[in-house]
């Protein structure tokens, strides 16, 4: 039940950015669309309070849950791939997302691996970090490979 939950929350909170929700019986719908069938309104709400969401205006004048950057701060004796808040890649780089503050740290990280695992370098600014493979190692390995590092 705990991996379930921390695979819900995980889903959430990707689902929260890349998404916008007016109201919260769009998020259980989405939520059970993801296969999550156990959802509720009430689970929702939780979930929401427990994450620091809040409704706000978007560019759009629309009314919106978001989680405020600010908001988004990691706890003392948090593992270090709490800072991360999305991992995707294209054909060219891998492009990590962070709560503010946390790229440099990331990215530090992932440089000490170094060629040995794939990564040519890291670019890493306040929130986002651009990972480049080796000549040799494909992107979707190099994707791995960090998933794997940072537990996402």
């Amino acid at each position: 039940m705990r991996t379930q939950d921390s695979e819900l929350i995980k889903t959430f909170k990707v689902m929260l950015c890349e998404h916008h929700f007016h109201n919260q019986q769009e998020m259980v719908d989405a939520l059970k669309a993801e296969g999550f069938h156990d959802i509720s309104q009430s689970k929702v709400s939780r979930i929401l309070n427990n994450i620091g969401a809040v409704r706000t205006r978007n560019a759009k004048k629309e009314t919106v849950y978001c989680v405020p950057d600010e908001m988004i701060v990691p706890a003392i004796d948090a593992p270090l791939a709490s800072l991360v808040t999305d991992i995707d890649y294209n054909d060219q780089l891998v492009v990590i997302k962070t709560t503010p503050g946390g790229a440099q740290v990331v990215a530090r990280l992932l440089d000490s691996l170094g060629k040995g695992d794939g990564i040519l370098g890291c670019v890493g600014g306040d929130d986002t970090i651009f990972v480049t493979p080796t000549r040799n190692t494909s992107i979707s390995r190099l994707y791995e490979t960090i998933s794997g590092v940072l537990a996402y």
